[in-house]
């Protein structure tokens, strides 16, 4: 699928411009993506009912994840995502705008999300909700409510890759597969979830997750971004399939690729979680790539 040319970054005085103008009319909708893997935290209460974006409504990212043999949070069930979607009001040419108040993770997996689903205006706030407080800009503590949308997606797949497709490519070599995670878990030096084995796939290289970005939370500039993957011998003039723990942060990886103009990077879904739990051992090696 080819997308429009939406910007995958926007700014914060971008998004402060055009908030009062366009969200009325429906052709903007900011989400709030927040997210944190302790079960027994609800980030919706804590955080963004205290204060959030003007206009902005919250947005679960394991709200309609489906659930398989080897990983809890899957990639979200198409109906269940377009009812949800829909009911914050959002249109087929509705442009979306993610961010959170973490460290970038569920904006960049909701941008990978709706554009797996087929939507390409969608849009990660840099910096997020961080760099908005630093900037000065309002906040606020309403929740707004919208019409009901009428968006409905399908399947892109050529965004995504599963098990079989990775077994195929360690033979084929089609695809360059770069993993997000940091470099300590990527060589096997700590300890993963019991059932998985340690280290990475055969093949892959690292950029770890956490280098994309400065120190006030934005993603660093096209040209250091370049070095990153030039550094990993990762060539962005051929196929590349991004992969991490769980396909959370691999999605950054496929940002940053668009930044640099290749528009489509993959995301192995399963990631390690179930490559090292599925994948003979051979296939899982420790060490630098």
């Amino acid at each position: 699928m080819t997308f429009n040319r939406t910007r995958a970054l926007i700014s914060t005085n971008w998004l402060r411009e055009q908030i009062h103008q366009t969200t009325k009319n429906g052709s903007l909708r900011i989400l709030e993506t927040s997210w944190l893997p302790d079960p027994n935290r609800d980030v919706y209460k804590e955080h963004y009912l205290q204060s959030h974006i003007p206009s902005s409504q919250y947005f679960d990212i394991t709200k309609c994840a489906t659930r398989t043999q080897y990983m809890k949070r899957n990639v979200p069930d198409l109906n269940c995502f377009t009812d949800y979607v829909q009911g914050l009001g959002v249109n087929n040419n509705t442009h979306i705008i993610a961010y959170d108040r973490f460290n970038t993770l569920s904006s960049v997996r909701t941008w990978w999300i709706f554009r797996y689903f087929g939507h390409g205006k969608v849009s990660v706030l840099d910096g997020g909700f961080k760099k908005w407080l630093a900037d000065g800009f309002e906040v606020t503590d309403e929740e707004p409510t919208f019409k009901r949308g009428t968006f409905t997606g399908s399947y892109d797949t050529t965004l995504y890759r599963d098990y079989e497709a990775m077994h195929d490519n360690i033979k084929s070599k089609k695809e360059q597969v770069v993993d997000g995670r940091n470099s300590e878990s990527f060589r096997g030096e700590d300890d993963p979830a019991p059932e998985v084995k340690k280290g990475h796939m055969l093949g892959a290289k690292n950029i770890p997750f956490s280098t994309l970005f400065n120190d006030d939370g934005t993603f660093k500039s096209e040209r250091e971004l370049k070095s990153l993957f030039n550094a990993a011998a990762v060539d962005l003039g051929k196929p590349v399939t991004a992969m991490c723990e769980t396909g959370l942060t691999a999605c950054g990886l496929a940002l940053a690729g668009n930044l640099l103009g290749k528009e489509t990077i993959p995301v192995y879904a399963g990631s390690m979680h179930e490559w090292g739990q599925k994948a003979p051992s051979e296939l899982c090696v420790t060490g630098k790539s």
